[in-house]
């Protein structure tokens, strides 16, 4: 079977991370499958070597966005379709071919554009023209829907945000859990006990990875901060990846804020911005770590959560459908617009040792039993033949 599939999306972050374990776990040529992966040049460039049956395709990275993405996806590829005549379409990210030549199976990955909370609390926000766009984006992704044989979703949760939009009956639908890798048992330092002698000495170290963005809701977790850390002990240290001054992070409508934010007097001393970290660095970081936090609003599956229970660190999350499909009883969580909350949540699990321990333990329990790459690629091959 002929297979070609377009992550021409995948520049950063978890799109990324989803090409390169998705290839690593691809079948071998003896299985049958040969597959095209058109990609970013870029991203082409960091992946390990491939299987012979495997055949990157490397794009300039101007096809990922855009009028020129939308061009190349409908008319470019298609005639590649026809001329290697492919078996299947499998489109990664949100937007299927229309009247695609062959079958097609498409991952609706992106929340944001079903999410009623991001349009209430984040869209308004925005300019007229980015309004527009998200507007023509959500029709575009609805038509792809609509155009797929299989419709593929990472959660549940996702695949209930997006029937609201979008008449799915007729469907076949997968609901396709991502796979996470396993933990370095070599990174991270010993773990801090918190009834040593020396707990009220160093803080606990909580820690938030993801790429800034509106819906991450580093708002919420600065204004916390200085409500764990009022009675002057530094209890509580943040260190994140979701750096409101990241080059990337201009275009959303809350980094000025929280730049702003993070200065504060009562804030600053207690957060530590990092800049994107190698998986080496990452590990250690989780390593580390005593507690997790995640106040993401807004996800279709919360990858950083899975990679934070491999390592066995205790999650407080935002009140979701989707962190509670993805962590389960591995977290405790709290309102999502409410510091106080978070702030009494992060305390409670921060100075519990018991229920830190319990929390790690079915982290470590769950990403095992439920977030396997091999798992996530056999249902993706089931999809792929169904189709």
């Amino acid at each position: 079977m002929k297979v070609v599939i377009n992550a021409v999306a995948a520049k950063m972050s978890g799109a990324v991370t989803y090409v390169t374990s998705l290839l690593h776990h691809l079948p071998p040529p003896e299985s049958g499958f040969r597959f095209f992966v058109f990609l970013p040049g870029e991203t082409a460039k960091l992946l390990p070597e491939v299987r012979a049956n495997i055949q990157l395709c490397p794009l300039p990275v101007e096809y990922s966005g855009g009028w020129k993405r939308i061009w190349w996806e409908q008319v470019t590829l298609r005639r590649f379709l026809r001329r290697e005549k492919v078996d299947l379409l499998y489109s990664s990210a949100n937007f299927a071919m229309f009247r695609c030549p062959v079958r097609q199976v498409l991952l609706v990955r992106n929340a944001l554009y079903f999410s009623r909370i991001y349009r209430q609390m984040v869209l308004t926000r925005h300019s007229l023209a980015f309004r527009l766009d998200f507007t023509l984006r959500r029709w575009l992704i609805l038509l792809s829907v609509r155009s797929a044989d299989v419709l593929m979703t990472p959660t549940q949760a996702m695949l209930d945000e997006l029937r609201q939009g979008s008449e799915l009956v007729a469907k076949r639908i997968v609901v396709n859990p991502y796979g996470v890798l396993p933990a370095d048992p070599e990174g991270g330092a010993e773990k801090h006990d918190p009834n040593s002698t020396t707990a009220s000495q160093r803080p606990v170290r909580l820690i938030y990875v993801s790429l800034y963005s509106d819906h991450k809701n580093l708002t919420t977790l600065l204004n916390a901060l200085p409500l764990l850390n009022r009675n002057g002990g530094g209890r509580f240290l943040l260190q994140t990846t979701v750096d409101p001054g990241w080059k990337g992070a201009a275009w959303t409508a809350t980094h000025k804020a929280d730049l702003e934010l993070a200065r504060v007097p009562a804030v600053a001393p207690w957060v530590e911005f990092l800049r994107p970290l190698t998986r080496p660095q990452l590990q250690q970081l989780y390593g580390d770590a005593d507690l997790f936090v995640f106040p993401s609003f807004c996800e279709s599956f919360g990858h950083p959560m899975v990679e934070a229970m491999v390592h066995g660190l205790p999650v407080v999350a935002a009140d979701t459908p989707v962190n509670r499909e993805m962590c389960g009883e591995a977290a405790v969580y709290f309102r999502p617009l409410d510091p106080q909350d978070l702030a009494e949540k992060v305390a409670l699990v921060g100075r519990d040792r018991a229920l830190s321990e319990k929390l790690g333990a079915e982290g470590r329990r769950r990403a095992a039993a439920c977030f396997r790459w091999q798992d996530h690629v056999e249902r993706l091959l089931q999809a792929f033949h169904a189709a």
